[in-house]
């Protein structure tokens, strides 16, 4: 009995064995590092930059597609050292149904792990698609800098985040980025047509329902957070952005704008004036307040 056990969590033992080494060298260097009479020279937080949650989620996706990787690897070698063990250790005579039930373990173990991860990839590729989309929106955004507007990005909300806001003389606009895929053949491929009548992207080769409720909510959410911390009463008008897409209106605009934002100025920089330079300045202090909580890294926490 006890040599079929031992058989059994040799194997795993020394799986284990090369784990704990692994964590125990990752635990020295840490400590080495904290002992280090040297910090990083930042003193205050950083400000969020344009997809930074879905930065984040991509870097777990990927830690946990190496993960997955490891076992797919590991699993085969796992289950037949197992195997052998137990042929070596516990006197296990080789049969065809002990290595037929080996074979199912694996291949079902496998198919498993296989499934997770083609998910998992999927989810990462779509998640690096919307990260890039957000860049290039934020990268676009944060030219209207050069004229006296004031961006922010991937504000934290109850309801999860807005992607970025912008700041003018013209009012204070909540931006949601979609990055959508286009078609790699077909005429109008790079056209949207906007259906406000009934809220709908209508694209070359699909047609796309717009989130309404996620954008007047964001706006709403916005609108008074800023109007309770700044003592006035502060619109917000939400506004898609679609990322590399030649975007036409088919009629009268709803409660939201659709646009693409490159050369966005013209729309974000309107003769209509809503905002003083300080009433800017007094919205873009609370919104940097929500925007500042990227702590630096190497530096003992508060």
């Amino acid at each position: 009995m006890w040599s079929n056990l031992f058989s059994v969590f040799i194997p795993i033992l020394l799986m284990f064995c090369g784990m704990g080494v692994t964590v125990a060298i990752a635990y020295i260097w840490k400590r080495k590092q904290d002992l280090k009479q040297r910090q990083s020279p930042l003193t205050q937080d950083l400000m969020r930059p344009p997809g930074y949650s879905l930065r984040l989620k991509v870097n777990e996706q990927s830690d946990e597609v190496t993960i997955l990787f490891i076992f797919m690897l590991i699993t085969p070698l796992l289950l037949y050292s197992l195997h052998l063990s137990q042929s070596y250790f516990g006197q296990i005579p080789e049969s065809l149904p002990r290595t037929i039930i080996m074979l199912v373990i694996g291949l079902g173990t496998i198919t498993l792990l296989g499934r997770r991860l083609s998910k998992v990839l999927n989810e990462r590729k779509n998640n690096s698609l919307g990260f890039q989309g957000e860049m290039f929106t934020g990268e676009e955004l944060n030219q209207l800098m050069l004229y006296g507007c004031r961006v922010f990005h991937d504000i934290q909300i109850d309801y999860g985040n807005i992607d970025h806001v912008v700041v003018s003389p013209s009012g204070v606009f909540s931006i949601n980025t979609k990055m959508r895929s286009k078609a790699k053949e077909g005429k109008g491929k790079a056209e949207v047509i906007v259906d406000h009548q009934n809220n709908v992207l209508r694209f070359s080769d699909r047609s796309e329902k717009i989130d309404v409720d996620q954008l007047e909510t964001e706006g709403r959410w916005l609108s008074k957070y800023l109007t309770s911390s700044v003592g006035m009463q502060i619109p917000v008008r939400p506004v898609l952005a679609l990322p590399g897409w030649f975007v036409k209106q088919n009629n009268r605009r709803g409660s939201f704008s659709v646009i693409n934002p490159k050369n966005s100025k013209w729309f974000f920089m309107n003769d209509q004036v809503e905002l003083t330079s300080k009433e800017i300045l007094q919205v873009a202090h609370q919104l940097g307040q929500l925007c500042r909580d990227v702590e630096p890294v190497f530096r003992d926490k508060k």
